[in-house]
């Protein structure tokens, strides 16, 4: 339920300007009521509604920030220009997650080609050893047959000279 009171009762109750008030009305923000449906502008004393003025008030004194002497206001230009830049930053931003992503993936791949590389080489040395190993093995069996035909024609000879 409304509570009305005069525009001079209501200035006075809460110690607000009546231009204010008439403001407040201009911008429907409080309810107002004149006799003979009059403008609140022409209307020298219109009826205010003190529950709507309450709230306005209330809605008003509670501050959009608890740091607002902190706060700087920036220009509408500038905050568009900065709305831009953000926008192309997000652009840039994200053509550079794609290229990372292409650079992880070539990496992955440079190293499995690597580890596939690796295991090669490790196969070819092992090939390698086992090469070494039977040229060896062929070796001493020769200088086994040599040794022996050496002994058996030099030491034989020599012992049946003497």
């Amino acid at each position: 339920m409304a509570n009305w009171l005069s525009m001079q009762s209501t200035a006075e109750k809460y110690g607000i300007p009546e231009e204010q008030i008439r403001e407040w009305i201009r911008l429907d923000y409080v309810t107002y009521s004149s006799f003979f449906k009059r403008d609140p502008c022409d209307d020298p004393n219109p009826m205010v509604d003190t529950d709507e003025l309450d709230k306005v008030l209330e809605s008003n004194s509670i501050k959009s920030c608890p740091d607002d002497e902190t706060i700087e206001r920036v220009p509408k230009g500038h905050l568009d220009w900065l709305y831009q830049e953000n926008a192309r930053l997000a652009k840039i931003n994200d053509d550079l997650r794609e290229e990372i992503y292409s650079h992880v993936q070539w990496e992955k791949e440079l190293n499995d080609d690597f580890t596939k590389i690796t295991e090669l080489a490790n196969k070819v040395i092992s090939l390698h050893r086992q090469i070494i190993m039977d040229y060896e093995g062929l070796l001493n069996a020769k200088v086994g047959i040599r040794s022996f035909l050496r002994y058996l024609f030099l030491f034989k000879k020599n012992k049946y000279l003497t």
